[in-house]
């Protein structure tokens, strides 16, 4: 029995040795997320340069002097750069005008600059990517219809607009976590660290979802060591003898002392009677009504309706009620952690009477679930989302600061307009984050389709430090969603709403466009916008949206806004800017020609000076008019 044990004890250390062993090399946890995090880095960015190619090409196409030189020759085209064409490639960007004769090859009338980088695919319509060196050239050419209608018979043009996108961050970052392979795109590559040895080791792709065709490879080195099997078999047997010399062991002792053995056996089970007992009466006061811990964690409730400072939702104390909506009442609240650390929250607690409504439930919790896909500084964050009790909460970012339709609403009593670098910056952040959202992905990279269908003045925070962000996603519309809006109803606010939301028909990105326009309106004009389906009915079709050119009602305007503003907002669709990221665009030109920049500090400077004498209508009596939240 000793020697059987001893045995055991050898084979069984022998056994742990071989099956820990791990194998060294192959690709590490580390080497994973880095590249996983390098891919998801590359795939933002190239997002971000596509949408921002994409939306000049297509703003410059419907130029007036680039449809005009796209009718004409190489000569008179370049005649025209500097004069009629007055705009401006921005730092590094290449813009490139041409011709496309029916049936012929694309011809090139002029690029800016001269030197500048040009993509071997300008003229061929559509969006590409290239590798040129350590940069990924982001091109898009959109067809462009020559001011000539005779000449766009047979003839059409094209704006191919190109810009790079340095890999070199992206491959340092890799090279630094110990990675080696390359990036493909197409039929080119370009390397990175130092791959090893042909045929040693292998090779782990990892595609870029936003760039069909684009992936990064790295190299695998090849594992070495691991599970040593002579060892494991040497164990093994070692142990199998040990057991076999145990169980003769027993058995000889056995025949000598059988009845002494038997004995203490009995004298074990009679032992072992205390512990049975006591076994049983655990049982006993578990069925008569004692709480298991998870019982206890659900049992964690609150009383909406007694919501006031100090009182507990979940881990979060209120600290005050912000205001209140239709569908829930919005608290700040604040969460303790180690060494006094506290952060503010927003937390938005749906009315008790409505949680017994599934479908108001479905609204709110699909407000949550939406925004929660959107990750913009101008997209107001969604923390949490759960249930406590019978009652639904959302916890979001605070911000500190106040709601874009009181700012307005005070500098309208004032008499002070906002100031149009600042007007247009906030209305280009706004676009900012809206295209965010109508680009958002599922986790498969599938898109959401989100529409926000509520875009109003009420519905943007503008923060005391100057940030700008979208909220209340309680209404939005996305491709795949809990709940499905009944055909012909309408949600959102009339006034604001584009005609074929507010008579019930399916919406695109372009009905966000419409509303941003009419805020954009209030905000450049300080007059409102009232254009629901009576004034629709009443004012018909022509012309729309029947208002005053902003330029006319307020002199320091811009002229090039009374066009941008009112276009967002036609009544056919298809003449509206495609997203609002175009409609950010057209801004942006206007803003550099005027030299109308806003930064964030110009927008709290502004902010900062409204609260310092904010005036509000009764309308706005009911809530505190600051600080709110999203």
């Amino acid at each position: 029995m000793v020697a059987g044990a001893v045995l055991i004890a050898l084979g069984g250390a022998a056994l742990g040795y071989g099956v820990t062993r791990k194998a060294v090399g192959g690709m590490t946890q580390d080497n994973a997320a880095a590249m996983a995090a390098a891919v998801s880095s590359l795939d933002g960015d190239v997002k971000g340069a596509r949408a921002s190619v994409e939306s000049r090409a297509k703003t410059l196409a419907e130029v007036t002097s680039v449809r005009a030189a796209v009718g004409t020759d190489a000569t008179t085209a370049m005649d025209m750069i500097g004069k009629e064409i007055a705009f401006k490639p921005e730092a590094g960007e290449v813009i490139e005008l041409g011709q496309i004769p029916r049936g012929a090859a694309p011809v090139s009338f002029a690029v800016l600059p001269k030197d500048g980088v040009r993509s071997s695919l300008s003229g061929k319509i559509g969006a590409f990517a290239e590798l040129v060196g350590d940069q990924l050239l982001i091109t898009q050419t959109v067809e462009v219809v020559p001011a000539d209608v005779e000449l766009a018979k047979t003839t059409s043009g094209f704006v191919t607009v190109s810009r790079p996108l340095d890999l070199k961050p992206a491959f340092d970052r890799l090279t630094t976590a110990g990675l080696a392979g390359r990036i493909e795109v197409g039929d080119k590559q370009r390397t990175f660290g130092s791959p090893p040895a042909p045929g040693v080791g292998a090779w782990q792709p990892m595609p870029i979802p936003s760039q069909p065709g684009a992936q990064l490879v790295a190299a695998v080195p090849p594992k070495t060591g691991g599970m040593p099997v002579p060892v494991v078999g040497a164990g093994a047997g070692a142990a199998a003898l040990g057991l076999i010399l145990v169980l003769i062991g027993m058995m000889g002792g056995k025949d000598k002392s059988g009845a002494s053995f038997a004995g203490s056996t009995q004298a074990g089970m009679g032992a072992a009677q205390p512990y049975n007992a006591a076994t049983q009466l655990s049982a006993q006061q578990i069925a008569a009504g004692t709480p298991s811990p998870v019982g206890l964690d659900m049992s964690a409730s609150f009383n909406p309706n007694d919501l006031g400072p100090g009182s507990l939702v979940g881990r979060w104390e209120v600290v005050r009620r912000l205001g209140s909506g239709g569908m829930a009442d919005v608290y700040l609240a604040q969460a303790r952690g180690e060494a006094g650390f506290e952060k503010l929250v927003a937390i938005k607690v749906m009315h008790s009477h409505l949680a017994r409504n599934v479908r108001a439930v479905e609204h709110f919790l699909d407000e949550a679930r939406l925004a929660a896909r959107v990750s913009h500084p101008n997209v107001v964050q969604i923390q949490d989302l759960g249930k406590i009790g019978n009652d639904y909460v959302i916890v979001m970012d605070y911000v500190d600061g106040v709601d874009l339709e009181r700012l307005l609403a005070s500098a309208r009593i004032a008499q002070r307009p906002v100031p149009v670098n600042v007007a247009l910056g906030i209305l280009c952040r706004i676009c900012d984050g809206l295209h965010a959202a109508h680009k958002a992905t599922a986790p498969d990279g599938t898109p959401l389709g989100i529409i926000h269908r509520d875009v109003k003045s009420a519905n943007v925070l503008v923060s005391k430090q100057g940030g700008v962000k979208v909220v209340d996603f309680g209404i939005a519309k996305a491709t795949a969603q809990s709940h499905m809006t009944v055909a012909g109803e309408t949600k959102g606010t009339p006034s604001m709403m584009a005609p074929e939301q507010r008579v019930g028909e399916k919406v695109d990105v372009r009905a966000d466009v419409y509303s941003v326009a009419a805020v954009s309106f209030e905000v450049l004009t300080g007059q409102g916008v009232n254009l629901d389906l009576a004034a629709l009915a009443h004012l018909g079709v022509d012309n729309w949206p029947h208002l005053p050119p902003p330029s006319s009602l307020r002199a320091e305007l811009p002229p090039e806004l009374d066009e941008i503003v009112l276009g967002a907002m036609k009544f056919d669709r298809e003449r509206r800017p495609a997203d609002c990221a175009a409609l950010e665009s057209q801004l942006e030109i206007v803003m550099k020609a005027h030299n109308l920049s806003a930064s964030d500090k110009d927008i709290a400077r502004w902010v900062e000076t409204e609260l310092r004498d904010l005036r509000l209508p009764p309308q706005f009596d009911d809530v505190a008019p600051t600080p709110i939240a999203g």
